[in-house]
């Protein structure tokens, strides 16, 4: 063999290693992807699901929570400070819910799901109480989608809230 046929077979071999190389990375990013948008589904799910277990589990909390959605002018003050403060560290989750769903990371089913429930929320007199007080904190664009949910009209929220 010359020592160009020796050449040549080495190009081959090194364009035929590269491209066995691209298909590799290619495959461990669509595997790191996958594993990603898993991670990003179960960590928004179980962060709104602790929350509601953290109001499930605790009598008073439960109540705090449905007194507030249906009229938090009933509220002690130290009540409402707890609704509040309720309220809004759902509202954070759901914000992330709301991020990971509009740029494609959380699966769409699951993230119309996840926001289909602040449907029964958004029209109770608690929810609007809770908004016009912290609106501002959120990022622009979650502002626009729940105010587009507060106009879209929902009626009086679920029954559990009244």
């Amino acid at each position: 063999m010359s020592i160009m046929e020796l050449g040549a077979l080495g190009e081959f071999v090194g364009a035929f290693a590269v491209v066995a190389t691209l298909l590799y990375v290619g495959l461990q990013v669509r595997q790191n992807t996958k594993a990603v948008r898993g991670a990003a589904a179960h960590n928004a799910t179980q962060s709104l699901q602790s929350w509601y277990v953290a109001i499930a589990t605790n009598p008073q909390a439960a109540h705090v929570f449905r007194r507030g959605m249906s009229d938090p002018s009933a509220l002690s003050e130290d009540d409402a400070f707890v609704y509040l403060m309720n309220v809004h560290s759902a509202m954070l989750g759901y914000q992330n819910v709301f991020f990971l769903g509009t740029e494609g990371t959380l699966d769409a089913s699951l993230y119309l799901a996840m926001s289909a429930t602040m449907v029964a929320v958004v029209p109770t007199p608690g929810f609007q109480w809770y908004w016009k007080q912290r609106a501002d904190f959120f990022t622009p664009e979650f502002r626009v989608f729940v105010e587009e949910l507060m106009a879209s009209g929902a009626e009086g929220g679920a029954e559990i809230y009244k």
